[in-house]
């Protein structure tokens, strides 16, 4: 659904103080300089560590026309919540090492290209997953994917950073990863129908097709839907991360046999061993999902709204008027 809204006139913008562009600070406030000078109301803050505390200025993000995130994916999903209940219209300026949110609709980080998209005023209604499980407290949103293999095990060997990533950071802790390989035995279950039975081997569960640099791991994930896809390589074996490897340097998809459902609930049991999530290029809650543990995937009921640059390829589809903040 294609949401045409009025034009921002207060404007929020977090930026992320740690993130691999090292330059976010300098781009929120150049950003935030034009804004006001187009008589803009604009607002400049650090991003928060934790999704919670975004929970106790929800009254501000309210109040606000626009958000706009200048960093990467790890600070839109512990937004996504907020925005979902606020309706608050999201703007994402890639700022992270990977940056999915913003580059797979097309968002830059010059500034007339902002601008230029709040004139036009086009919003995507799109949905998020929810993880939720033994041991999970509530509800975890995410908006691109969760997975179980090489991605999440180089995550972890990463840690809790408190300095920017970059690409060398990603390359050594993945040869470690490689070395210790070992990928999780799994059982999945697909709105209530057994489509893996114990089998080992790679899984992601996703939400959006943007994944690695254009790898294309689920190509038919979509947030513009409201189900989310599995995507399982049974018995995985090294050969494919250097497939994996050569298709990201290459930006090509890596067109592996992979096995696909999808589904709005989807639970996904671990055996034999614990195992570590990530969820959007983090480490998901710094701690394995334990052996004979359940985690269930979910679509959130309610959508966030994304302002897209006026040059989005999409599909046609309806178009309604809105005010960007009427529940």
């Amino acid at each position: 659904m294609l949401i045409k809204i009025p034009s921002p006139q207060k404007i929020i913008i977090f930026y992320n103080p740690i993130s691999s562009a090292r330059n976010t600070l300098q781009t929120a406030e150049r950003m935030a300089t034009e804004l006001t000078f187009q008589g803009k109301q604009v607002t400049v803050l650090p991003s928060e560590k934790k999704t919670k505390a975004y929970k106790r200025i929800k009254e501000i993000i309210a109040e606000s026309d626009l958000v706009v995130i200048v960093g990467g994916d790890g600070t839109v999903r512990k937004l996504l919540s907020v925005i979902s209940k606020t309706r608050t219209p999201l703007y994402a300026v890639p700022g992270g090492n990977e940056s999915l949110f913003a580059r797979a609709y097309g968002m830059s980080v010059l500034t007339d290209d902002l601008v230029q998209t709040i004139e036009a005023g086009n919003c995507l209604q799109q949905y998020y997953g929810l993880i939720s499980g033994q041991g999970i407290k509530g509800k975890k949103p995410f908006f691109h994917m969760a997975s179980m293999g090489l991605d999440s095990l180089t995550v972890k060997y990463i840690g809790k950073r408190r300095s920017p990533l970059n690409d060398s950071i990603y390359v050594w802790h993945g040869i470690k990863a490689l070395c210790s390989l070992h990928h999780p035995t799994v059982s999945v279950n697909v709105d209530g129908h057994l489509v893996v039975d114990r089998k080992s081997g790679y899984i992601i569960v996703a939400n959006s097709s943007a994944y690695a640099r254009n790898l294309q791991l689920v190509p038919a994930a979509n947030p513009s839907k409201r189900e989310l896809v599995v995507g399982f390589l049974p018995g995985a074996r090294y050969q494919h991360e250097l497939i994996k490897a050569i298709k990201i340097l290459q930006r090509k998809p890596a067109n592996l046999p992979m096995q696909y459902f999808s589904g709005q609930n989807i639970v996904c049991t671990l055996h034999e061993q614990s195992y570590p999530l990530q969820v959007d290029g983090d480490y998901f809650r710094y701690r394995d999902i334990e052996a004979e543990g359940a985690v269930q995937f979910s679509i959130n009921p309610s959508p966030i709204h994304v302002l897209i640059p006026p040059e989005f390829n999409m599909q046609p589809v309806e178009t309604y008027q809105i005010s960007p903040n009427v529940s």
